[in-house]
């Protein structure tokens, strides 16, 4: 029965995040009306990943010294740098292998459920009604997706600051502003927003995003 709530609360927690913003799901008045919403032009379902929410994930070792802009003859700091992050990536992988069957677990329920919630939606053309749980049932649904996925997360964030304080150490102040803000751009790669074909065809041919694998930490 736990895992039952569990699936329940995890599900409503990520279809929610799924739904397309604004309010673009109202359909024309009639047929050939243009102010519908066609199949093509629908957003993507987002996928849940519980490791992309414990923030499971590699940094790129060449991008990240990139985008930090040591020079090429200071090899000594661009080795300290690609040990640092490979320390790093190393352990969020053991935190993700550690995981695993937990992860893999909500990954497979969740998914399933939301196909199946966004199947049915589309067949009625209404919106998912999310003002039928009270306030404290969705307070508990919370608090049961943390006490799954916070402490994975936790660790994440220790080996994140671990990482930090070691770059900080030795990197000047220009180049540790730099890491700060190319980690702030990677960290928000990881949860691309919903996408329609039309969108994600136009993304796909001008070329994605740059950081390291986000699938679980692993490489």
């Amino acid at each position: 029965m736990r895992i039952l709530l569990l699936i329940v609360c995890v599900l409503s927690f990520s279809f929610i995040h799924a739904q397309p913003g604004g309010g673009g799901g109202r359909q024309g008045g009639g047929p050939g009306g243009s102010s519908g919403m066609s199949s093509q032009e629908r957003p993507k379902m987002v996928e849940f990943s519980a490791s992309k929410v414990a923030g499971i994930f590699n940094y790129d070792d060449e991008a990240a010294i990139k985008k930090i802009k040591i020079k090429k003859k200071d090899k000594e700091l661009i080795l300290k740098v690609r040990k640092s992050i490979e320390k790093y990536n190393n352990r969020v992988n053991e935190i993700a292998l550690l995981n695993k069957d937990n992860f893999d677990t909500l990954n497979v329920y969740v998914n399933a459920k939301m196909k199946a919630m966004q199947s049915s939606r589309s067949e009625s053309g209404s919106r998912m009604d999310r003002s039928d749980a009270s306030d404290d049932s969705k307070d508990s649904e919370r608090a049961l997706i943390e006490a799954k996925i916070n402490p994975a997360k936790i660790e994440v964030k220790a080996a994140e600051v671990k990482l930090n304080k070691g770059l900080e150490a030795i990197l000047s102040e220009k180049q540790y502003t730099k890491w700060i803000k190319y980690q702030t751009f990677v960290k928000s790669e990881q949860n691309p927003k919903p996408e329609t074909n039309q969108s994600s065809d136009s993304r796909m041919s001008s070329g994605g995003g740059q950081g390291g694998p986000p699938g679980g930490g692993m490489r």
